[in-house]
């Protein structure tokens, strides 16, 4: 199972986040409790830390533990309190303020956990598409043409992929954005919108996203005429 490492000082909120990371099942904890912060982060698959224990020392452990090979790159969650983010705020992968939403946080966990490895993975055929989840863009297969994603629009094609059968937008939203699918937003919304638009510019009917009862796939049929 993957290991999740919990670097946090406040005792009350470090208990919390263990917990609910076990109930979740996400996969082996280990926090700081005389603990070093070496031993913690030499082999955790994400590092969870609150951002007020970021002294000198523990940066370097950090930037240590972000530079490894890019085979071995690991996801770094911080917890972030008053303080900033004593300059390493170029490899932060996430950032959250306090007081904390915990089930927000492990949406997010779990989306590191399922789909970055994926978006580390091979590319992928759907339709007259390659995606290319690592580089963060299609090609267009018959042309080569190249279109460009965000990191946001790579992510959601890829999970889109990773089934064949619809996905509801709440398992969408919790996995992409954290967020409970209850709330009113129209961010996946936008994001599809935005991403057919860049699929299809000419609007040639292609229907790359299918949208059906609140659940979407990938068309992996349509073609480019």
């Amino acid at each position: 199972m993957p290991e999740l490492c919990l670097f946090v000082a406040d005792i009350s909120l470090r208990r919390a986040v263990v917990e609910q990371l076990k109930l979740a099942v996400l996969g082996t904890v280990r926090e700081n409790a005389g603990i070093s912060i070496e031993a913690l982060a030499a082999s955790a698959e994400i590092v969870i830390f609150e951002t007020g224990l970021l002294d000198k020392k523990t940066t370097k452990i950090i930037r240590d533990f972000y530079n490894r090979e890019a085979s071995e790159k690991k996801s770094v969650i911080f917890l972030l309190g008053e303080n900033t983010a004593n300059g390493i705020e170029d490899i932060i992968t996430e950032s959250f303020s306090l007081p904390l939403r915990l089930g927000h946080l492990l949406a997010r966990v779990q989306f590191y956990l399922q789909v970055g490895p994926r978006l580390r993975g091979e590319p992928f055929v759907f339709g007259p598409y390659r995606l290319e989840p690592q580089a963060k863009q299609v090609v267009v297969e018959q042309t080569g043409a190249v279109i460009r994603l965000t990191e946001k629009e790579a992510s959601l094609l890829t999970y889109l992929g990773q089934s064949e059968q619809p996905i509801s937008r709440e398992e969408l939203l919790a996995a992409i954005w954290g967020y409970d699918g209850r709330i009113d937003t129209h961010t996946l919304e936008t994001h599809i919108y935005r991403l057919r638009r860049k699929l299809d510019p000419e609007e040639k009917g292609l229907n790359t996203i299918v949208s059906e009862q609140g659940a979407y796939s990938l068309n992996r049929t349509s073609s480019v005429a």
